[in-house]
């Protein structure tokens, strides 16, 4: 269990450091290729995104009872991203909604997400790291 813990530590910081560079980097450049590189980063942020309330449910799961308020934290705020990314992916990236919110509303709403997205990732892939670290 250390080695998937470990890995997916490593995988989850390198998946924040990855959105993190994105958001800053997109200004730079424009046009098409801005919005190839944030689908495509969208798609691994979704798969982020489940995988971090997976191992957020673990983590409250296995300290229920210690009565540590980090890991309800993390569980809030991974709740709270997966509703605010899926509730925006869903609607403007894969299935084209009508119910969009206008563009400087949803792109406002992306980079909320996208700071969110990168809080959370690195905090469960430090977890994770910590985790596989502490059977040494």
């Amino acid at each position: 269990m250390e080695v998937i813990k470990r890995v997916f530590g490593y995988v989850h910081i390198a998946m924040a450091l990855i959105v993190a560079v994105q958001f800053l980097a997109s200004p730079m450049y424009g046009g098409d290729l801005n919005g190839e590189i944030w689908d495509a980063v969208s798609i691994m942020m979704a798969v982020g995104v489940v995988a971090a309330s997976v191992f957020a449910a673990i983590r409250m799961r296995e300290e229920s009872e210690s009565g540590d308020w980090g890991s309800r934290v993390m569980l809030i705020a991974t709740i709270a991203l997966s509703l605010l990314f899926f509730r925006l992916f869903f609607s403007s990236q894969l299935f084209e909604s009508d119910e969009k919110p206008p563009y400087e509303f949803r792109l406002l709403m992306w980079y909320g997400i996208d700071v969110l997205f990168v809080i959370v990732n690195l905090f469960v892939g430090r977890y994770l790291l910590r985790g596989s670290n502490a059977g040494n």
